[in-house]
């Protein structure tokens, strides 16, 4: 097997366990119902949403310097994942515990064991990142990006009908599947034991972030395309992190109970499957440029729809709105990550990630404000504005130039 093959085997492997973990902690879906079935409210759902999604682009910041003095990132990749599956297992304790006597101490307890979750997330996804931008040149990273979505679906298929499975059957489902996910993730990590990685050269400086935030203004400026996607992805922003208040939506409008969470489950993978038979004729055509103007087209009909469904139709006609949200997640993951490695290199690919973390704040403070707000305001005002935004990014998008989308530049087959 040449280092090529090899090194897509590695990576394909993580993909299709890592699949497990993705589905059996949904930020969307089975976290938010955990949550709200808990007994808590819209705010509390906020500071999920603001932990598991705005976090870990202030860890990116954190430690993108580091990782960009260093000249082997797998070490580091397994560190972050192995730290992500203590964190999964010390979830587990919590939830299977019973010895809290109140809801503030046990979301305590939930949010600190997320929180080492997401931040040892950010800290191997940069290394990550940089590993993958380094495997594969242009066409075949594009192969790789299109691979590795279709085999992460199937697998997020299989994960949610075991995720309805369980938690249809089982009364305290979540314990079983934060095990399920730890195991999971443990065992994706073994792909990576045979990635082979070509030793880079160190840089001349070290790289804190605090002189990263100076030299950002200078980045910002050299390249348009890194600074219209900053903003892009700001404006995009909104939109990911409302997706866990279509859950806390529908449940206020129609109460549904637990079992029903693993259906939604189904149905938003269903809508990820969906997206496969999409994204290699709008790449194909468009480059993924066509896939930020998608994500932004599903950012703008999404949150109008989820409020115009609740209002009008029964829940028969609430539940096709996750076959579109996941539809909008298939087109954030495969575009966000692919787009990061084609208007970097591998001298700049940590660094970027981190500057593009680093300033999306519409993840890490929207969604505690959203969280806030809904309850005095409702939830209209906050989807609307999240769809204006969406409808904004458009303008946006077509500045933004991606060597990907270059004339002649086929995926190898």
């Amino acid at each position: 097997m040449n280092r090529d093959n090899q090194n897509m085997t590695a990576f394909l492997w993580h993909a299709s366990l890592l699949a497990v973990t993705v589905t059996f902690t949904d930020i969307n879906t089975v976290l938010p119902a955990m949550i709200l079935g808990m007994g808590g409210s819209n705010f509390h759902l906020g500071i999920l949403t603001g932990i598991m999604v705005g976090l870990p682009l202030a860890g990116q910041l954190l430690f993108a310097g580091f990782l960009h003095t260093r000249n082997r990132k797998k070490p580091f990749l397994l560190s972050g994942i192995y730290l992500r599956v203590a964190a999964l297992s010390l979830l587990t304790f919590f939830i299977a515990w019973n010895g809290f006597d109140k809801l503030s101490t046990l979301l305590a307890g939930i949010y600190a064991a997320l929180v080492i979750f997401t931040l040892s997330g950010a800290f191997a996804g940069i290394s990550y990142t940089s590993l993958v931008g380094k495997s594969f040149a242009g066409g075949l990273r594009r192969s790789f990006v299109l691979r590795k979505q279709a085999i992460s679906s199937t697998g997020i298929l299989l994960s949610a009908l075991a995720t309805r499975l369980i938690m249809g059957r089982t009364s305290n489902s979540y314990p079983l599947l934060f095990g399920l996910s730890a195991a999971a993730l443990l065992l994706a990590s073994g792909g990576f034991l045979f990635l082979h990685e070509e030793t880079e050269a160190k840089p001349a400086s070290k790289l804190t972030g605090r002189k990263i935030l100076r030299l950002i203004p200078g980045y910002l400026k050299k390249d348009p395309t890194l600074a219209r996607y900053v903003l892009v992805s700001n404006l995009l922003g909104f939109g990911t992190v409302l997706l866990p208040f279509y859950m806390a939506l529908g449940k206020e409008t129609y109460r549904f109970d637990g079992s029903m969470t693993g259906n939604l489950v189904l149905i938003q993978i269903g809508g990820m499957i969906l997206g496969n038979f999409l994204w290699p004729r709008i790449t194909k055509k468009r480059g993924f440029k066509g896939m930020l103007f998608l994500w932004s087209i599903l950012g703008i009909i999404t949150p109008p729809a989820a409020l115009l469904a609740s209002r009008h139709l029964p829940l028969e006609g609430f539940l096709p709105l996750f076959l579109l949200t996941g539809l909008y997640l298939g087109a954030q993951k495969l575009t966000s990550e692919a787009v990061v490695m084609e208007i970097s290199n591998e001298e700049n690919r940590a660094l970027y990630t981190g500057i593009i973390g680093s300033f999306n704040i519409s993840l890490a403070l929207f969604p505690i404000l959203a969280g806030s707000l809904i309850g005095k305001i409702g939830f209209s005002p906050i989807f609307l504005f999240a769809a204006l935004s969406a409808f904004a990014a458009r303008v946006l998008i077509q500045g933004m130039i991606c060597p990907i989308d270059r004339k002649g530049e086929e995926a190898p087959r």
